[in-house]
């Protein structure tokens, strides 16, 4: 399987890698509560890599292939564990292309159809929005987004 299909699952202690991985357009769920065993094999249902810091989980499934082990603290370190050990190729393309809350893939919209539900000035000085279909969260190329993208360069830089 080509590392960059992968398709990962984090449980409760991983939320804020779960967001950094979908701003990198990695299909990542998250739940932010569960039965770790019901997680796991929910991840092996659907071809997902579990990501985990519990190591009680690690230690008893061992021998699980699609289970990694979340060393640190840091949502950062953390992404670059992840990157690391699959040896990811980032791709720009791909950025900023999942919904950050949900996961769905975000859909191009008009500005006409989203200019009620985004802020006035804002509906006047972009001109691309993206939208999610699931939870209808409007995306636009803002400060926020430089923000982040500075972020990832600083990620893949000290890697």
């Amino acid at each position: 399987m080509d590392a960059n299909s992968l398709r990962f699952l984090t449980d409760t202690m991983l939320g804020k890698l779960a967001k950094y991985l979908r701003m990198l357009g990695f299909d990542t769920v998250y739940f932010p509560q569960g039965d770790r065993l019901c997680l796991i094999d929910l991840a092996v249902k659907q071809g997902r890599v579990f990501l985990t810091r519990d190591k009680t989980i690690v230690r008893t499934l061992s021998d699980l292939p699609e289970l990694l082990c979340i060393n640190d603290n840091s949502p950062i370190k953390q992404l670059q564990q992840v990157i690391k050990y699959f040896e990811l190729t980032l791709n720009e393309n791909n950025f900023f292309t999942r919904c950050l809350r949900c996961n769905q893939l975000l859909v191009k919209i008009s500005a006409q159809e989203v200019e009620h539900r985004v802020p006035a000035y804002i509906a006047t000085i972009q001109q691309e929005f993206f939208v999610c279909q699931k939870c209808e969260r409007v995306y636009w190329k803002g400060t926020h987004q430089k923000r982040m993208s500075d972020m990832i360069k600083r990620i893949t830089l000290s890697q």
